[in-house]
């Protein structure tokens, strides 16, 4: 299988060599320490264990204790957030000046911190948003194309959709699903008729027609699978214009096939092309108005294509 040039394929086994000898678990609290001083803390992030404790550590706090054990600055810090198995309690000493002090948490997985830290990095985005707009763009974005973000996209763009002047619709890092159909169904509809109130003011359809409005598509090396799906009929729809850089060229459908001994794999199966016959699978799909985004910028906190999002639909409004 690793030798076919194909995406969305795999092996599974329930063999000896699936098992799992020397597991461990790293529990998280979503602590972020300083990255040159290892056991000293930055800041928690939002909406994590440590950021609801009644005891919210603070900017220069040091870690001294994990469970009464002294730490080694010289070690690595997350030896002492492994363990043989998930626990329901830790509990972290802290020096601040003088004083100690104890924290205990109901620690989470790494996974769902690193799912906490991707929700700040969107409210972050819908902040630079609404600053730059003097909130007349609406911003939603979708972190994958399953039925959970579909509903959050439905509920972002009844929100922000109809009081709003234009939309960006953010599909960068998106990991894909399968609900570009109801994305670019939505995306699609048109005014065709107004209605008032007696007396009242003439007003289109509510909510139901975001083709009407500038939109821009954001996408980048790590939009894949359905959010290719996607980028490709906003393109082909001509419903706006598309921002960012060509998406990771890693879409195709596959089905499971099963094997005497309880093995499986999953086979390619459907091709997905444009009209003109381009495999999307070799060939992704490009933006209109290319925009980098460098190490230096990602380093530095900057987004130069929301930015240019922003600054091209303004220019519109």
């Amino acid at each position: 299988l690793g030798e076919l040039n194909t995406s969305h394929i795999g092996f599974s086994s329930f063999g000896e060599e699936e098992q799992v000898f020397h597991g461990s678990v790293t529990l998280a609290t979503g602590i972020l320490f300083e990255a040159d001083n290892p056991y000293v803390v930055k800041r928690t992030v939002r909406n994590s264990p440590a950021f609801k404790s009644e005891s919210t550590p603070e900017t220069g706090d040091r870690l001294i204790r994990v469970n009464g054990n002294e730490v080694d600055p010289d070690k690595n810090r997350e030896s002492y957030f492994s363990f043989p198995s998930s626990m329901n309690e830790i509990t972290l000493t802290f020096r601040r000046g003088n004083s100690e002090f104890d924290l205990k948490l109901e620690p989470v997985s790494y996974f769902a911190v690193r799912n906490l830290l991707y929700d700040e990095w969107m409210l972050e985005r819908q902040q630079i948003v609404d600053e730059q707009s003097d909130e007349r763009i609406a911003y939603v974005h979708m972190k994958n194309m399953g039925q959970g973000e579909l509903q959050h996209f439905m509920q972002e763009m009844v929100q922000q959709g109809e009081e709003r002047d234009a939309l960006i619709f953010d599909l960068r890092y998106n990991t894909g699903g399968n609900v570009h159909d109801e994305v670019l169904r939505f995306l699609s509809q048109r005014p065709y008729l107004k209605w008032g109130y007696r007396e009242g003011r003439l007003a289109s359809q509510s909510n139901f027609t975001p083709s009407a409005k500038p939109i821009v598509l954001l996408i980048n090396e790590q939009s894949l699978s359905d959010a290719e799906m996607t980028a490709a009929g906003f393109k082909e729809l001509g419903l706006g214009t598309v921002m960012g850089m060509e998406t990771y060229r890693w879409i195709i459908f596959t089905s499971g096939r099963g094997l005497v001994d309880g093995s499986s794999y999953r086979l390619p199966s459907w091709g997905v092309y444009t009209f003109e016959g381009d495999n999307l699978e070799f060939t992704g799909v490009a933006p209109d108005i290319e925009i980098p985004k460098t190490f230096d910028d990602r380093v530095n906190g900057r987004d130069p294509q929301l930015e240019r999002a922003i600054e091209y639909i303004m220019e519109q409004i």
